[in-house]
Formats: C-alpha cells, structure tokens, sequence
C-alpha cells in the first residue's frame, strides 16, 4: 500500500538508481582509505576498518531490523484475526526469511524489508574486499591492476546474462530475487567505484590530461552522462535483455566516470556543486535516512496530505522536495538517539588507540 501512496517517487522514477550510486560511492572511498592505509603502513588495519565499520552500521542497522521485525510480527496477528488470509500469508512467507536480514544474507533471502538487501550486499563487499586487496589488488602495480579490475567485471555481467538466458519465468518481471538483488550479479557497481579511485590516485598522467585539456573532460563527461540517460530510457522497459544486463554497466560507468571527473577539479563546477553545505546534513543523517525512509515518507505524504501520483514533472519535483526536507527532519531523532552516541564511541575509542599507538612509538625510539 505505501508502494502505491508513494508512486513516481519510487522505482517506476528516476530515482530508483540511487543504491547504483551509492556503490560506486562506497567501492571509492572504501578503496582510497585501504589504499591510504596500504601505502602509509605497508599493510591495512583490519581492526581499524571493522572497528570503524561496526559502529557505523551495526547499533542502527540492528536496532532497525528488530523494530521491522517485532512490527511485523504485530501486523501479522492482527491480519490472522481479521481474516485476512492472502495478507497473513505474505507476511507469514517475509517472517521466514527474516533471519537473513540479521546475518546480511538478505539480498538472497529477502524478507519484510525491500531495501536492506543492499546493506547486506555492502557488508559482504566490507567483510571481502579488505582481505582482496591485501592478498592480491595492492600488489599489483597500477597498470596491471586496471586490467584485472576492468576483467572482474566480466563476472557480474556475464552471471546477470547466464541469469537471463536460463531463467524461464521471473518471480517479479524486474528480476529483483534473479539479478537485481545477489551479491554476484551486481558488484559490478562497487568494482566500478574501485577503477574510479584507481584511476585519481596511480594514473596521474590521465588526471593531468583531464585537469588541462577542456575538449578532453567535457567530452568524456557529457560521454558519462549519456549512459545515464540511456540506463534510465532502458528501465523503461522490463522485458528487455539490454535492461536486465547491460544497462546496469552503462549506469555505473556513468556514475563512476562523473564521480571521477567531480574529484579531478575539485575547483570545477561540478566538484563545487556536490559540496555544497546544503548536502552536508543530508550526508551525515544519510545512513539513518536510508533505514528509516519508507516509513518516514509514508508519514511525510500523510503530513502533506499527498494521495495522488503528480499530475506533472513540476509537481513531481517539487513533491519531491518537500519530502525530501521532512525526511531530513524526521530522520534527526533516529540519529540522535541511535547513531550519533556509538558514533562518538568510536570516535573515543580510535583516539585513545591512536594516543596509545603514538606513546608506545615514543618508547621504543627512547629506549633506542
């Protein structure tokens, strides 16, 4: 129902590529710490990282879940005591799966939640990639890793056609629980964000090329932002082979491509744009937005007593707007209260390793 109430704000828009994004995101920056870590120490701090991931993620993220499931559960026996036999059945099926949530499972075992899948897929690229990129991507040298990172590519692309090609009748036409979901048909995004990073920190001829030659970076650019153009035409559709495949390299290499080319002129327009202030609440609360968002649209639309699809483009964006604001706003307590006290723990906890990191250093140059 809240599916329906919310309408074009939802998958059948054009925002329905944020996750793609925010992969190519995290294989970036995730990749530039490890390197950073690599390179300083010869070596990367797996205590750290998980550290850091833990408490970023976990505190919300299992405090979610829990509500998700105890709410659900709620639901459940009241649809049992009206009756309502297809309903209870539904949520009856989502129950059994709801295991999978709680081991980061859930892109193979969806349950009631349709969005945490991608938060177990970001976990398991979390849980490998440290220990990929300390046993054979670092030791590559920049060249060499290039060509391999651009032949692991082929993995998801090639799964996401076999997947097509041998799979006779979807559970969804959109292919979620096929393609759109597994770990194996979509890393690809997250492997894209990796050549991205690679790219800005080994390959500083290309970064050169691209600061100084204008014809060169506004090409490639409007290059970046066709694929997009031409991924979204093709979700369009949801019966095509080019959509269920390739349109999702067409997608990352566009994102992974204009990401680049915003942190190449960190003077550009472009660059200046994304760092605007205005974006700075909205990418501190965005974790706990993420969670939280399609209850706190469900209640947004109610505030603003929106019942109806947008009659108009205009409409729809400015919808959009003000619903994006009062998520913001709705989303505070949650961070407030969940996020932002283990948040500060960490932050206590890697400064009194690092004190102690720093006096033990003193110690051994001493005693020398």
């Amino acid at each position: 129902m809240l599916g329906k109430k919310i309408g074009t704000l939802q998958s059948d828009s054009l925002f329905w590529s944020g996750v793609d994004l925010s992969f190519v995101l995290s294989g970036f920056l995730i990749s530039k710490g490890l390197l950073s870590d690599w390179t300083r120490n010869g070596a990367i701090n797996f205590q750290k990282f998980y550290l850091k991931r833990t408490f970023r993620i976990f505190p919300a993220y299992y405090f979610f879940i829990t509500f998700s499931l105890i709410a659900s559960s709620f639901v459940l026996k009241i649809a049992e005591k009206k009756g309502l036999e297809q309903e209870a059945y539904v949520l009856s099926f989502k129950l059994s799966n709801a295991w999978g949530d709680f081991v980061f499972l859930g892109n193979y075992f969806p349950g009631m939640n349709i969005h945490t899948w991608s938060l177990s897929m970001e976990e398991q690229f979390y849980l490998v990639f440290p220990f990929f990129c300390s046993l054979l991507l670092f030791k590559m040298n920049p060249k060499r890793r290039q060509l391999f990172l651009w032949c692991l590519l082929l993995i998801p692309t090639m799964s996401r056609v076999i997947v097509y090609m041998t799979t006779a009748i979807p559970l969804t036409p959109e292919y979620f629980n096929e393609i759109y979901f597994p770990f194996h048909t979509r890393f690809d995004s997250l492997v894209m964000g990796v050549i991205a990073m690679d790219l800005y920190v080994g390959h500083k001829d290309l970064v050169s090329r691209l600061k100084s030659d204008n014809r060169l970076y506004y090409s490639l650019l409007f290059l970046f932002f066709s694929f997009l153009c031409v991924a979204h035409w093709a979700n369009l559709s949801t019966d095509s082979f080019f959509t269920h495949t390739f349109k999702y390299n067409l997608l990352n290499i566009g994102f992974a491509g204009i990401l680049l080319f915003a942190v190449v002129r960190s003077e550009g327009l472009l660059s200046r744009f994304l760092s605007l202030k205005l974006f700075v609440p909205v990418a501190r609360l965005s974790f706990t937005i993420y969670l939280w968002h399609l209850i706190l649209i469900g209640i947004s639309l109610s505030i603003l007593k929106i019942r109806t699809e947008p009659s108009s483009t205009l409409v729809l964006l400015s919808q959009f707007i003000f619903v994006l604001v009062l998520v913001v706003i709705l989303s505070i307590p949650f961070y407030a209260l969940i996020e932002y006290p283990f948040q500060y723990l960490k932050t206590k906890i890697l400064l009194k390793k690092r004190s102690s990191e720093k006096s033990l250093q003193v110690q051994s140059e001493s005693s020398i």
